[in-house]
């Protein structure tokens, strides 16, 4: 548990620090006005908020997901990996998949109104000076249930996306030898587990943050029913995939720098010691672990230049 819990945080903040430019794009794209945006796309959003804003535009509210990924992913690396292994079948896809499905269930309850910050800070629907003066002010105008407003919403996300996101890494990753994943494998797995954990539930996903994003002190939203009928008859039914694009984009390099980390970090604690001697005799591993930060900064760099 405590390796999962170690694992977790390290491949949690490298995924947090990639991806969190494109989802402050992602929730200024879903929470404008249909008929009057403010962008006509994700690289114009980009362009506009790094313009008027600099580049710590695009980082609002960072600090509330980057805080709060040690509990995120101690919960869904830990409650996945204690939940497979108490399965009948642990190596079985549904062992994974009811594993996935209990680990975003559980950490629904943290992500919330840590996404409910980060959501009104980076429209900057607040006066707050950072996410936890944001979560504060909430509650104090609306209390603890001003603070879980969209709990119900992250939950019917998180169960499909976190079940689809393990199976798809298992199946991308697993191997019929006893050779460990391949640095490819990792990358490849962990981009399309994201992929795919994010256009399933994706919907969800808009509904939850226009609810989260729904004014403090006077709301137009009864309930998530009420959002999505208002939201579909006001907007159409695209709205409820506005943003999607930059969310694929991000996806993609964040969970693959996620788990790629996670599963260089479980490689390093499991085989390596603090020995000398231990660490020279497992430079190769060592060498690829280098090899491998080149490759994911590469990748990085290269979705910059597109941008």
């Amino acid at each position: 548990m405590a390796l999962d819990f170690i694992a977790g945080c390290l491949g949690g903040c490298a995924g947090v620090l990639v991806g969190h430019p494109l989802d402050t794009v992602k929730v200024c794209l879903q929470t404008q006005d249909a008929k009057n945006p403010r962008y006509n796309g994700t690289v114009h959003c980009l362009r506009s908020i790094v313009g008027t804003q600099g580049f710590r535009g695009i980082y609002k509210g960072v600090s509330s997901p980057l805080a709060g990924v040690a509990g995120i992913n101690a919960i869904v690396f830990g409650v996945y990996r204690n939940t497979q292994k108490r399965m009948p079948n642990p190596d079985s896809l549904l062992a994974h998949a009811y594993a996935g499905a209990a680990s975003g269930f559980i950490q629904s309850f943290i992500c919330s109104p840590m996404e409910l910050a980060k959501s009104v800070m980076q429209i900057g629907n607040t006066s707050s000076k950072d996410p936890l003066d944001c979560l504060k002010s909430i509650y104090r105008k609306k209390g603890l249930r001003g603070i879980y407003r969209g709990l119900s919403m992250t939950m019917l996300r998180d169960v499909p996306a976190f079940s689809s996101y393990f199976i798809t890494f298992e199946l991308i990753t697993r191997r019929n030898d006893n050779l460990p994943i391949s640095t490819f494998s990792m990358l490849l797995g962990g981009g399309l587990a994201g992929v795919t954990s994010w256009v399933i539930p994706y919907p969800v996903d808009v509904i939850k943050t226009r609810l989260q994003t729904d004014g403090i002190s006077a709301t137009k939203y009864a309930n998530a029913y009420d959002c999505l009928t208002k939201s579909v008859k006001g907007d159409g039914v695209s709205c409820l995939y506005k943003g999607i694009w930059p969310t694929v984009i991000r996806a993609f390099p964040v969970n693959a720098a996620t788990f790629t980390v996670v599963t260089w970090s479980m490689n390093l604690f499991n085989n390596v010691t603090i020995s000398p001697e231990t660490i020279l005799n497992n430079s190769e591993l060592l060498l690829t672990a280098y090899i491998d930060v080149v490759v994911l900064n590469s990748v990085e760099q290269a979705l910059i230049a597109i941008l």
